[in-house]
């Protein structure tokens, strides 16, 4: 076998194999020699088939399988012993045949870069320390007496806290624009659901009134049409409605599984909850920053053919249809994201392999028992995951980036971050990274 290698450009390689004729004659003729002795043909005794018919027969079959075969074998030697790592399945090309009938063929293909991580110890990690307080388990009741509340219609002028529903029809310049009317649509006044000036607009309000308004958008608005414009609207306001809370009794308690009913037991349950979710929210602000630090540390010409494959698998979970693939491949909405997964691949790879982490099974079953607790039967689910390979397979990519990021966390630099609650379980931006000049 006969191998040459160009470099294309980037990533890309070409390899042009040459396999001679010989090897390809030699195992074809076996393959035949050993069909004609197990072959079943009508008017012959099994075994004695001439094989002059068995290669008329099967001869062409025969040998597009050998070709098949010697391709796939001949590619993956050629990879080892240039020492490739094609980063996809390679696109192959037939070529004419030699003088001597060798067979030809090309393969095309991109390889995964060749790099070491470097940086980190210029990474610096901002780790929250936090803790449950009473003041947030106080807020976290109010905020589930909020997810009930109730909306009693009221006949008075419309005030902040409100939800008036109205039907409405805006004008530009006298002319409509892309959704410029509503039917129904329900909005709570200083809830942030409409621009600022639209809510203004319906405060003082009755149920029953018909008003036009002059709305400013602000010159930031997402749509291009109307930052910055005054839009009139017809409003009709059908309803305005005041909250009202449930009481925070025992009927509502047991709302929640507490059967005691007793405030005190809900309190605790959700102390109990709110503790194992911010272990979880500090968990997830560290790992980001670290991810973000590789990245920043390690820029990485990226194979194109991955980053499509990552656009694509990403289009599909966010409900995209098949037919849509060449569009969503050059989406700018995904393809960012994608490049960002597709580096961290590539990176935590390459840290794997070079420092030898492993995961022990100790590690596996504590991933899986911090799915499972959010189960009403963690027991129930464990088992289920123990019992779907594929299934499981998801929990251990993930108990191997816990460890990868374990391991990080003894190379970076990590500094203590006071905090609270609510600033882990709702942060602004993920946490900072920081490298050290």
């Amino acid at each position: 076998m006969q191998v040459s290698i160009e470099e294309l450009g980037g990533l890309e390689r070409r390899l042009t194999i040459q396999i001679p004729s010989s090897t390809i004659d030699q195992e074809v003729t076996a393959r035949l020699r050993s069909l004609a002795r197990h072959a079943k043909l009508d008017g012959f005794r099994p075994g004695k088939i001439p094989f002059n018919v068995v290669q008329r027969m099967y001869g062409a079959q025969v040998r597009q399988e050998v070709l098949t075969g010697a391709v796939e074998s001949s590619f993956r030697d050629a990879v080892a012993e240039a020492n490739l790592r094609p980063a996809a399945g390679p696109k192959i090309e037939p070529k004419a045949d030699d003088d001597n009938g060798s067979f030809i063929y090309t393969a095309t293909f991109e390889v995964v870069p060749d790099f070491d991580v470097q940086g980190l110890e210029s990474i610096v990690v901002e780790r929250p320390v936090a803790e449950v307080t009473d003041a947030d388990i106080d807020r976290m009741l109010e905020t589930l007496r909020k997810q009930r509340t109730q909306w009693l219609d009221v006949a008075r002028p419309a005030i902040l806290g409100d939800k008036v529903v109205i039907d409405f029809e805006g004008k530009l310049d006298g002319e409509s624009f892309p959704g410029n009317t509503g039917s129904a649509v329900p909005v709570v006044l200083g809830a942030g659901g409409m621009i600022k000036p639209f809510e203004d607009a319906l405060q003082g309000v009755v149920a029953g009134e018909q008003k036009q308004a002059d709305v400013d958008f602000p010159e930031d608005y997402h749509s291009a049409t109307l930052s910055g414009k005054t839009v009139q609207f017809s409003l009709s306001v059908k309803s305005v409605a005041e909250p009202k809370l449930p009481e925070l009794d025992a009927e509502f308690v047991k709302s929640f599984g507490i059967d005691d009913g007793d405030v005190e037991s809900l309190k605790q349950a959700l102390r109990e909850n709110m503790v194992r979710e911010l272990h979880k929210g500090i968990g997830a602000v560290v790992k980001k920053q670290i991810m973000d630090g590789l990245i920043m540390s390690n820029p990485l010409e990226l194979p194109e053919v991955l980053v499509s494959e990552e656009t694509v698998r990403m289009a599909r979970q966010a409900g995209f249809p098949e037919s849509t693939g060449s569009e969503i491949e050059q989406s700018a909405v995904f393809e960012e994201e994608a490049r960002r997964r597709v580096a961290l691949g590539l990176i935590v790879s390459r840290i794997v392999s070079a420092e030898g982490i492993k995961l022990d099974e100790a590690k596996l079953m504590k991933q899986l028992q911090m799915l499972a607790e959010t189960y009403a039967d963690p027991e129930e689910v464990i088992q289920w995951y123990l019992q779907n390979p594929q299934a499981l397979e998801g929990v251990r990519a993930l108990a191997m980036e816990e460890s990868v990021v374990e391991w990080l966390l003894g190379k970076v630099v990590v500094k203590e971050l006071p905090s609270t609650f609510d600033d882990v379980m709702r942060p602004a931006n993920g946490g900072v990274v920081r490298t050290v000049a």
